[in-house]
C-alpha cells in the first residue's frame, strides 16, 4: 500500500498498525494480516496536518492514499485492491458524538485507574479540574504525549505534537563568520512544543472539562 499522509493508522480486521511518515512522507506499508472466511474488513485513518499551498510545484504533492494497494500471499497470487468497493469518511466519531462536552462525554462508557490505556494510539482521554486560584496565566503540560487535539470545556486549544522532536546538533554558541540558523541551537531532542496555553475565560471555577484526543499514543498520568 503506497501512502503519502503526515501519519496514517491501518486496521486490518480491527488491528490496529500505526505508521508515521514524518521523515519520508512516501512509504509503503508491509505487513502480515490474519484473513477469516467471508468478507475482511480494511479501515485506513490517515491524517493530514493541512495541505501545502506553497512552493515549487505544489499542486503536484500528494497527501493521503495515492494507491496501488494489493494484498500478496494468496493461493491466487496477489490481488489488486484498487477495484474493490471502498468508501470514506470525514472526522472522527467522537467528534460526531461531541466528547468535549459533558452531555457528550456522558454518553460513552470510559475505564480509569489501573485501564486507563497508555501508550495506545488513537485513543480518547478525559478528566475534570477546577480552575487555579489567582490571575497568573495558566498552561497545559503535555510533554508525556504524542499528537492530538485539546479542548477544554468544548473549546480547542489546538493541535498538540510534543511528538514532534526538535532535531539538530546542539552545542556551544558561537556567531563567528556568516550568520546561521545553526548558530546556537537548543533543546535538541526534546519536544518542539509542550507547554499549551489555556485562557482563564474559558474557566469555570470548578467542573471544568478537559478532553483529548491522542493519536500517536502517549501516557496521560
Amino acid at each position: 500500500m503506497l501512502l503519502s499522509p503526515f501519519g496514517f493508522y491501518i486496521f486490518p480486521c480491527g488491528r490496529s498498525r500505526l505508521w508515521r511518515g514524518l521523515d519520508n512522507p512516501m512509504f509503503t506499508y508491509s505487513g502480515n494480516v490474519k484473513l477469516r472466511a467471508g468478507i475482511n474488513k480494511i479501515s485506513m485513518l490517515s491524517v493530514a496536518v493541512g495541505l501545502p499551498n506553497v512552493g515549487l510545484h505544489f499542486e503536484t504533492w500528494n497527501a493521503g492514499v495515492p494507491g496501488p494497494g494489493t494484498l500478496s500471499g494468496l493461493n491466487e497470487g496477489t490481488r489488486d485492491l484498487t477495484k474493490q468497493r471502498w468508501a470514506n469518511k470525514v472526522g472522527l466519531k467522537g467528534e460526531t458524538l461531541s466528547l468535549c462536552t459533558l452531555n457528550g462525554s456522558s454518553s460513552v462508557k470510559w475505564v480509569k485507574d489501573l485501564l486507563l490505556a497508555q501508550k495506545q494510539p488513537v485513543t480518547w482521554y478525559k478528566a475534570t479540574f477546577d480552575a487555579p486560584e489567582g490571575n497568573d496565566p495558566l498552561t497545559l503540560a503535555m510533554g508525556s504525549m504524542g499528537k492530538g487535539q485539546i479542548w477544554i470545556n468544548c473549546e480547542g486549544i489546538g493541535r498538540q505534537w510534543p511528538g514532534y522532536i526538535a532535531r539538530g546538533i546542539c552545542g556551544e554558541c558561537s556567531y563567528a563568520g556568516i550568520y546561521s540558523e545553526k548558530k546556537c541551537q537548543v533543546n535538541c531532542e526534546q519536544p518542539s512544543q509542550r507547554w499549551y496555553h489555556v485562557p482563564r475565560s474559558w474557566l469555570k471555577p470548578s467542573g471544568n472539562l478537559l478532553v483529548v484526543f491522542e493519536e500517536w499514543g502517549g501516557d496521560p498520568a
